[in-house]
């Protein structure tokens, strides 16, 4: 009795934890960035069908690209840098030192920006450069620990770090120019940070998952592989960027080929067994879908018809990107709060609800009105906001082993 009463007492507080445990910290902002976006433009479209619209300050289409780009997902990223990447590099983790001061700071920043709509544009704009300043002493943390490391293999966390340099050249240019860098938030955000990050980590991550789950298969991750995947999104960025259009086809095919043999080759169909690891596959899935669909509209468009408009577009942000979010973040969090690796029900049915909210927001491109894309809006809000708030009490809860951490 005595011996549970004093492991109780010199147990570590919520304070305590958030402000030790790097993942706990970036994710619990990372969950709370997300709900605050995903309910903000769910209000943003809904309000279009006749009810009372959110405050408005910068064009919310601009706002709505930068926060989905660089919203929540670069704060689940550093939750996960400062985590797995000291393992990667065979150092150890930084002190919270190192990363907290920059950290709260990002997070206050994202999580404020929306709620600063209420305020003339220019509170948007230097929420944006603290942002970015952040995230640039983040980065640079990081950096730190790849320069410490000895270890031969760094590919991955180098392509990262440069991944992430071209999210700050994102920020910053909504930081100094608000709406009117709008095309380049874009640009940036999704071909050359977003995109490679995570194919990166999918290429490190899920051969290595799915051999440790799934009996007689073998981790399939060769350096050529990882060069193609991670050059796609940044060549078709190149092509977008020399205002090339349609030419995109050059680069959308071959990878779309590649990337639909890529999932077959790393095992879905028997993943499917194991929820938890099917969820990274599904996500992994619209990564070839979305180049699939921008192959298609860049032929259209070639044979003098319209495109898809924005559904390539989302096949890769809420199928690819917002799926392997759900997948990788509940993986962590299970794994790291001493809990099984495994999806609940919830957790699934709210992967599933995402998987239909994605399909919802491309057929509404091919639908009259606003009342398609609002529901494809609501959908996405049920299914991350129940997750978010499922998730985020792990943060400031001690491990359910026990273990540090």
């Amino acid at each position: 009795m005595q011996d549970a009463r004093a492991t109780a007492e010199s147990a570590p507080g919520p304070i305590q934890l958030l402000a030790t445990v790097p993942h706990r910290f970036f994710f619990l902002s990372g969950v709370t960035a997300l709900a605050v976006d995903a309910l903000w433009w769910t209000w943003t479209l809904v309000a279009r069908t006749g009810w009372p619209a959110p405050p408005v300050s910068v064009s919310p289409t601009a706002l709505h690209a930068f926060v989905m780009l660089f919203g929540f997902a670069p704060l689940f990223m550093f939750g996960f840098l400062f985590t797995a990447g000291p393992r990667w590099l065979g150092i150890g983790p930084p002190p919270p030192g190192a990363w907290r001061p920059a950290g709260i700071a990002a997070a206050l920043a994202s999580i404020a920006i929306v709620p600063l709509q209420a305020l003339p544009p220019i509170a948007t704009q230097i929420a944006a450069g603290v942002y970015a300043l952040a995230w640039a002493a983040l980065l640079a943390q990081f950096v730190r620990l790849i320069r410490r490391s000895i270890v031969p293999d760094k590919v991955h966390t180098r392509l990262i770090a440069v991944a992430f340099a071209a999210g700050i050249a994102g920020v910053a240019s909504f930081a100094l120019a608000g709406a009117a860098a709008h095309a380049f938030v874009k640009l940036a955000g999704l071909w050359f940070f977003l995109l490679p990050v995570f194919v990166v980590v999918c290429h490190r991550m899920i051969p290595f998952f799915t051999a440790n789950v799934v009996p007689f298969v073998t981790a399939f991750r060769p350096w050529w592989l990882l060069a193609a995947m991670a050059a796609a999104p940044a060549a078709h960025g190149v092509i977008e960027a020399l205002g090339l259009g349609a030419w995109t086809l050059v680069v959308d095919l071959p990878a779309a080929v590649l990337l639909f043999g890529v999932t077959a080759r790393w095992g879905i169909a028997r993943s499917l067994s194991n929820r938890l690891l099917a969820m990274l596959h599904l996500g992994f899935v619209w990564y070839g879908i979305g180049f699939a669909l921008y192959t298609v509209a860049a032929i259209m468009v070639l044979a003098g018809g319209a495109s898809l408009g924005f559904a390539p577009m989302h096949a890769l942000t809420m199928g690819f990107a917002s799926s392997l979010v759900l997948a990788m973040v509940t993986r962590v969090s299970c794994g790291h709060t001493g809990r099984p690796l495994v999806a609940d029900g919830t957790t699934w049915a709210l992967f599933l609800l995402l998987q239909v909210a994605t399909v919802a927001r491309i057929a509404s491109e091919f639908l009259p009105g606003g009342v398609a894309l609002a529901i494809a809006a609501v959908l996405f809000a049920l299914s991350v906001v129940p997750w978010s708030f499922k998730y985020a009490p792990l943060y400031w809860r001690a491990r359910e082993d026990g273990a540090p951490g």
